[in-house]
């Protein structure tokens, strides 16, 4: 049963595909009758025999009755063509039978519709239909043993004996059995072939949609990826859009996420984000939105203006999303954004997504939600720090830095204290950089443990010649920066090197800024505390600078407290500055500190700390960093 219902849905697929094959053959065969009842009329021309009107009169109307099928089509069903191509093939095939017996084409036309039945048939109605078709021999030969038709003795003595009727069915029978098996078989096989290639063929056509979407679109957000927007802003371009504003918004908080949460969290968050702006610049038809990959998206605004999108800016909020609180998300959602105006600030794409990106650098410095315009400014700012990381890469290998020492002088009785080092670098073609350039890119650039073991050896390898110039006891101070301070086996390195050079720790200050104990505040306890056991002393720099904080002095023993010159600057005209200032000598005098004010550059200043009891300045009142031995 089951086979049945294959077969049949086979004959299904096989007729809807062999409809095309079935029209042209009827136009085929109609022209053939034509052709042929074209033939009977020759006499005419040839003056030789008669004319058979009976087979004109029936080849030419089954020519007709064929081209109006054609014509008609899918108007006529497939089964009343192929009834009509039966009953036709009867016709025929009984008149040739009438007139001709054996002799004429009566088998060859039941052959040929026994032949079309398995074709354009189901596999059993083609078989009855065979071998109903079949039996007409038969017939004819009942018809001549019961002497009903006698033919003449010229069309031959076989056409006399019901045998050889009766053989020709049996040949029949056996040429439809035979010819149906073997075109069923091939059938099966055509059509099991022809819907494998249509299901490989639908198969090559999703994968291809499928390699298409990638090509086109991001797999996570499903936005459009960059490809996708450079094509769409080209077409843009073409049909007229003169100018427009681009942004580049770089979320930020996702790592701190996908470390909370997990990196599919992570990425669902981003798909959010994508859906938020999808739906945000679905309403507005000249913007377009894609995302670069990551957590970067980037926008085309049309018809708009500077000071418009920097309201949207502001306006647009991502933690208004329900799914996006910072409750659910344990992270508040923050976003950077650069703008750049098209084409008046860049020519390409290219050339946006790098202008972009160099605003970008400058929006991670900025508050949050700020959007920074790219300026030309900038570019040249990157090209000179990059400019000078390459040559920052090579002084630190080859050592080109020199030291420059300030004094620190007791107001007390003038004389000179300590000295601070301070790193100076000089570039042949640019002259001399300033520390606020160099040591951020430094930072920057994963240099600052290489740079502050090159400064650190090279003021060890100086302090005899100053304690020849200044006595022994006088004390250097280095700055050192949270990276190579919480650097591997610090302490080590520091006291082996120490020892090698026969330098006394105690001639050393190490000065370190509040910024290092946000997150690592009992590491920086024990690296102190071992450092202190040593003989080094420790120094708190820039005091109010930023992260000023009383729980740091509780936890950690320091030797000096540097105040920064912010605090000192106007502590002789304003009541206030000079009362902050009085107390934060009082708190270091009670946790045994030494109490040092920098950045001292006038007399005024001076007779205010003379009324406290930080009695240690430095600055330029005094002494300006000299560089003594090279």
């Amino acid at each position: 049963m089951i086979t049945d219902k294959r077969n049949y849905v086979y004959w299904l697929k096989f007729r809807k595909d062999t409809g095309p094959l079935l029209r042209r053959f009827l136009i085929a065969a109609s022209g053939l009758f034509l052709v042929a009842a074209c033939l009977h009329l020759t006499p005419l021309f040839t003056k030789k025999g008669e004319i058979d009107y009976i087979f004109f009169v029936v080849d030419f109307g089954i020519s007709i009755l064929f081209i109006i099928e054609y014509l008609l089509k899918n108007k006529i069903s497939l089964v009343i063509r192929v009834l009509t191509l039966i009953i036709t093939a009867i016709f025929i095939s009984v008149l040739s039978f009438l007139r001709s017996g054996l002799l004429g084409t009566g088998e060859i036309s039941l052959a040929f519709i026994i032949i079309s039945f398995f074709v354009f048939l189901p596999p059993i109605p083609s078989l009855l239909s065979a071998l109903f078709i079949s039996i007409l021999p038969a017939i004819f030969g009942f018809f001549v043993y019961q002497s009903i038709v006698i033919f003449p003795d010229e069309l031959g003595i076989r056409n006399q004996s019901p045998r050889e009727w009766y053989f020709k069915s049996v040949s029949l029978i056996i040429f439809s059995i035979l010819s149906g098996f073997l075109i069923q078989r091939l059938r099966a096989k055509l059509i099991k072939n022809i819907v494998y290639l249509k299901e490989s063929r639908a198969k090559i056509l999703k994968s291809k949609q499928h390699i298409d979407k990638l090509a086109f679109y991001d797999s996570l957000t499903q936005l459009p990826n960059r490809y996708s927007f450079e094509v769409s802003i080209q077409n843009r371009i073409d049909i007229g859009s003169k100018e427009a504003f681009v942004l580049l918004i770089n979320i930020k908080g996702i790592k701190v996420i996908n470390a909370l949460h997990g990196i599919s969290f992570g990425d669902q968050i981003l798909t959010l984000i994508g859906n938020i702006l999808k739906q945000y610049t679905s309403e507005r038809p000249n913007t377009i939105v894609a995302s670069l990959g990551g957590d970067e998206f980037i926008l085309w605004i049309e018809n708009s203006t500077r000071n418009r999108i920097e309201e949207a800016i502001v306006k647009f909020d991502l933690n208004n999303n329900q799914t996006l609180t910072p409750d659910r998300l344990g992270h508040r959602l923050q976003y950077r954004v650069s703008g750049i105006h098209f084409p008046s600030e860049a020519y390409n794409l290219d050339e946006v997504i790098r202008k972009l990106s160099i605003a970008m650098n400058v929006a991670r410095e900025k508050s949050m939600n700020h959007l920074v315009w790219f300026q030309p400014e900038m570019e040249k700012k990157i090209e000179r720090e990059q400019r000078l990381k390459n040559q920052l890469e090579k002084a630190i290998e080859f050592n080109h830095f020199k030291i420059a020492y300030q004094e620190k002088v007791d107001i007390s009785n003038q004389s000179i204290v300590g000295l601070e080092a301070l790193a100076r670098w000089t570039v042949a073609e640019l002259g001399e950089i300033s520390p606020d350039e160099f040591i951020p890119i430094i930072t920057k650039s994963d240099l600052i443990v290489p740079f502050g073991k090159k400064i650190f050896e090279k003021v060890v390898s100086q302090i005899p010649s100053l304690q020849k110039v200044y006595g022994q006891e006088i004390k250097i101070s280095i700055n050192i920066s949270p990276i190579f301070f919480l650097f591997p086996n610090f302490n080590d390195y520091i006291i082996t090197y120490l020892n090698q050079n026969s330098i006394n720790p105690k001639s050393l200050i190490f000065e370190i800024t509040e910024d290092i104990f946000i997150d690592e505040i009992e590491t920086i306890q024990s690296i102190v505390s071992n450092l202190r056991s040593n003989g080094i002393s420790v120094s708190l720099d820039d005091f109010g600078k930023g992260y000023s904080s009383l729980h740091y002095m509780q936890k950690i023993q320091f030797d000096e407290l540097k105040i920064d010159k912010s605090f000192l600057d106007e502590i002789a005209t304003s009541d206030r500055n000079f009362l902050l200032l009085e107390s934060i000598c009082h708190l270091a005098d009670s946790l045994g500190l030494k109490t040092i004010a920098e950045g001292i550059e006038r007399e005024e200043q001076i007779l205010s700390l003379k009324k406290t009891s930080c009695h240690i300045v430095q600055g330029y009142l005094y002494s300006k960093p000299k560089i003594l031995f090279e």
